[in-house]
């Protein structure tokens, strides 16, 4: 019973410490943390039962591992090759060499300053993405620097934790002996992943097919458990083979039902674990060397921030993206307290040293929200944008189109443009959409669009319309006040994401704001009523009336009185044309001998007969083939009158 109050009593004040975090906008990850802090061993003393605190968040671990597994995605990497490799590699490798060359420097030995340095170059995907997420960043460019980076992150901690034990017995074990460990270690790796590759599949199908649906998730937790167990008898840490089974399953069918059904008990357990990890932190040290904490995680941010700058410098790109990602990154994350847990199982480091590590580790992760912030306040600096690379076209354009951004959205305007022939120039910051557009010569620049002289260089002052579909929210915002300041009179359209946008970007001068989750629930509503056979003005109709007033409709909680579909019959008015073919009942026979040209609530507007409109008398109009008849009224009476008219041709 006193591990049940224990466990009662933490996840009660984590509950209470993260309602209060979350009114800052900090994570949950970083409550739990505060959580163990304030009952472990070393403060206020609130739980006993630490050991069975430890086991539960070495299940924790385990869980939080598998999951990482399940939602590894090559995929995703493959479509982020650039930022996985070039700057998350880089990233990783400079930043262990650097640590490692500060720990040697100062006195460790080699095993210490290996896996010293490698823990320090790691960051937590967990706070990240989900800060990103909560201020709309994740689709930025840093965000997606950041969020490339991170899965390298996550890919290395592969080897790291192989080589881990490896590494802490080097003293101990002879060069043989070692590598058969490295061997077995990475052999058992292999046969994990293969044998959970081919079997689980198959035990998954067999499951399902009883019709049992909680014996799924039972086989799942055996099977985890089970190999993670005989793997860490030879050799292999229960995180690992959690891990590797995760991966095995990613990319099979079962996947994500599997991820739906851990994650109630995935989270309590997690929880647990960043707890525990607040829990042994002793606080006495931490307040006794609380300057040279401070110091150590100001040196260890430093360092990686310096790092992630220079890769921006080397690789040319803009300092303003660098500088949001480089202070997202400068932190420690959770694969390092996951390292670090593991090398305190084999004595790796003294307790001062361990304590220091996580002190600074626990502390730069209270960091990350403000330093977040703080990087997307200076990267709207101007003097650390990127500034215009010249066009291969340098012939100057008036009365042209700017479009800012070569997303999905961009490249179909571009195309479109073309085609009519309409003038356009392109910015973007995207080296590869730049070298890419620059070799179909097109007129096209590098840089920021959120900077005035850049719009300047490119023919704001004289351009009619600037369309800005870039995922970065703050850029966009001051791209509309730059631009509307260097040219009251253009034209200004936004892409934003959420339709809880619109109004600030009205507000700041656009033109048009138009919201993608607005704009695709159109799209389904228009494909919705096509199913059921409602004709196309009518559903033309339907989607107009929502995107009315700014998107308005959708902001209200109930839909207003006169929306309905039965008074809108009566009050909205709908456009239609019917075309006369040679083989129309209808030619020959004048509009007023037509029934439905007759009812009151039709207006005939004209007949469009060859490349003009006749528009006098025409109910006394005789139809010829190839006439059309424009003709308007509630969206009611012109359904009535296109039936008729098709019944009757």
């Amino acid at each position: 019973m006193t591990l049940l109050h224990d466990i009662i009593l933490i996840l009660f004040l984590a509950v209470l410490i993260i309602l209060v975090l979350s009114k800052l906008r900090i994570p949950p990850v970083i409550g739990f943390l505060f959580t163990g802090i304030l009952i472990g061993p070393t403060a206020f003393q609130l739980v006993t039962t630490v050991h069975e605190i430890e086991l539960l968040a070495e299940i924790g671990v385990v869980l939080l591992m598998f999951t990482i597994g399940l939602e590894f995605s090559l995929g995703q990497i493959r479509k982020m090759m650039q930022d996985f490799l070039m700057f998350g590699g880089l990233q990783v490798m400079l930043s262990w060499l650097l640590f490692f060359f500060l720990f040697s420097w100062f006195g460790l030995t080699l095993q210490q300053a290996l896996i010293g340095g490698f823990i320090l170059a790691l960051s937590s995907t967990a706070i990240v993405l989900k800060l990103l997420q909560d201020g709309n960043d994740l689709g930025s460019p840093a965000g997606k620097k950041m969020t490339g980076m991170l899965l390298f992150q996550d890919a290395i901690i592969i080897p790291g934790i192989i080589m881990l034990p490896i590494i802490s017995q080097f003293d101990e074990l002879g060069p043989s002996t070692l590598f058969l460990d490295l061997l077995l270690a990475i052999s058992s790796v292999i046969a994990i992943y293969i044998i959970s590759k081919f079997t689980l599949p198959k035990i998954f199908s067999y499951v399902l097919k009883l019709g049992i649906p909680d014996l799924l998730m039972v086989t799942v937790f055996v099977y985890m458990f089970g190999v993670a167990l005989l793997a860490h008898s030879l050799g292999v840490s229960l995180a690992m083979s959690a891990l590797v089974v995760g991966i095995a399953i990613s990319d099979t069918v079962y996947a994500h039902q599997i991820n739906t059904e851990i994650i109630p008990s995935k989270y309590i357990f997690i929880s647990i674990f960043f707890i525990s990890i607040g829990m042994f932190l002793d606080v006495p040290f931490f307040l006794q060397n609380f300057q040279l904490v401070i110091a150590v995680m100001l040196l260890i941010m430093i360092v990686k921030i310096v790092v992630i700058m220079l890769l921006f410098l080397i690789f040319k790109h803009p300092l303003n993206v660098g500088f949001m990602t480089a202070l997202g990154l400068a932190h420690i994350g959770e694969f390092s307290f996951i390292m670090l847990k593991l090398a305190k199982n084999f004595n790796l480091f003294e307790p001062d040293t361990h304590q220091l590590l996580l002190s600074s580790a626990l502390l730069s992760m209270f960091t990350v929200p403000f330093a977040l912030k703080l990087g997307k306040k200076v990267s709207g600096y101007d003097r650390f944008k990127k500034e215009l690379t010249e066009s291969n076209d340098q012939k100057e354009l008036t009365h042209h189109t700017i479009i800012a951004g070569l997303g999905v959205t961009g490249q179909n305007i571009i195309r479109v443009m073309k085609l009519l022939n309409i003038p356009y120039a392109i910015i973007d910051i995207n080296p590869v959409n730049i070298k890419k557009y620059k070799a179909a010569n097109e007129h096209i620049y590098y840089g920021n669009v959120d900077r005035r002289e850049n719009l300047v260089q490119i023919g704001i002052k004289k351009a009619s319309l600037i369309i800005v579909a870039i995922n970065d929210t703050e850029a966009a915002k001051r791209t509309v006040t730059i631009a509307r300041d260097l040219n009251p009179d253009i034209k200004i359209i936004i892409r934003v994401n959420f339709l809880a946008q619109v109004e600030d970007f009205y507000r700041l001068g656009a033109d048009l704001v138009l919201a993608q989750d607005m704009e695709t629930s159109l799209i389904f509503i228009h494909h919705i009523l096509k199913f059921y056979n409602i004709p196309e003005h009518v559903s033309r109709i339907q989607t107009n009336l929502l995107r009315k007033e700014h998107y308005e409709f959708f902001l209200k909680k109930e839909a207003r009185e006169t929306w309905k579909l039965a008074i809108v019959d009566a009050v909205e008015q709908d456009n239609e044309l019917f075309f006369i073919s040679p083989f129309s009942k209808h030619v020959g026979k004048k509009i007023g001998q037509l029934q439905p040209f007759n009812f009151e609530d039709i207006t005939i507007l004209g007949v469009i007969r060859q490349n003009s409109m006749l528009t006098e008398a025409v109910k006394e109009i005789e139809l010829n083939s190839y006439d059309t008849i424009l003709f308007s009224g509630n969206h009611a009476m012109v359904y009535d009158a296109l039936t008729w008219m098709e019944e009757n041709n």
